[in-house]
């Protein structure tokens, strides 16, 4: 479990270092001997299913035992393969080792990389799999860098100087309401923010937490290390005055 002082900052969990995960995931559906199985990879755009995976071992056998983090077992990261279309959901998980999202959809047409994001025996791990949604895939233009993106009436605008791939770099979102900095943010899965950075071109899964940060400040901050040059999208979900919101960020990393 977390640990989270008046003011924000908590102590990584059991398995985790200061910036979250020690190195890319996602890439693969087997990893550290643990591989991702998925009881469907096949759906129709918009229809719900309740679907079902489980993590195995080399030797078949299933997990059944995860390690709490960040106040949950599995968080499940859906992502269509255009760095749109994100979903973070929580799977429930049953005794004998398979979880279980109820009414998972998959919005549009398109390939989406489906992340679950682990702790096994201290040691923090992404999966992932690739999932397809039948139909006719309309892909819109991204630009280069977007510090500022909108959500249910918010202005998120991210602050960073020049990020040079290997080297740590602070990224803080600062948040506001009709050209004020909001009143408050509340925690959202045990602190002021959740960040998950995908790189274009693979999606390798780069997820980090926030520094310590106050939280009437009306910002959130990070560290993190982006291991090459390239564009970033960076989706922050944060929960200004109680709304839980989601924003798309795109950044450049430089040589």
């Amino acid at each position: 479990m977390e640990n989270h002082s008046e003011h924000g900052s908590h102590s990584p969990p059991k398995g985790y270092g200061p910036g979250g995960h020690a190195t890319l995931g996602g890439l693969s559906v087997d990893a550290d001997g643990l591989r991702f199985v998925p009881t469907d990879t096949h759906f129709t755009p918009g229809d719900p299913l309740d679907w079902s995976f489980q993590v195995v071992t080399s030797d078949g056998s299933v997990v059944t035992e995860f390690d709490e983090a960040h106040g949950q077992r599995g968080h499940l990261i859906v992502v269509r393969r255009d760095l749109t279309r994100f979903q973070h959901l929580h799977p429930t998980l049953d005794a004998d080792g398979t979880w279980r999202v109820e009414a998972f959809t998959l919005p549009n047409p398109g390939i989406y990389r489906a992340f679950i994001d682990l702790v096994v025996d201290s040691r923090p791990m992404t999966l992932g799999f690739d999932l397809f949604a039948s139909g006719e895939i309309e892909v819109a233009p991204r630009p280069n860098t977007s510090p500022r993106a909108t959500a249910d009436g918010y202005v998120v605008d991210l602050h960073t100087d020049e990020i040079l791939a290997g080297e740590s770099a602070e990224l803080a979102f600062e948040i506001r309401r009709d050209g004020e900095d909001v009143s408050r943010l509340d925690p959202y899965l045990g602190a002021l923010g959740h960040l998950v950075a995908l790189r274009e071109g693979d999606l390798a899964y780069l997820h980090v937490h926030p520094e310590e940060t106050n939280p009437d400040s009306g910002r959130v901050e990070f560290g993190a290390q982006f291991p090459t040059p390239g564009r970033y999208r960076l989706f922050l979900q944060s929960k200004p005055d109680g709304t839980l919101i989601t924003t798309q960020h795109d950044i450049r990393i430089e040589h």
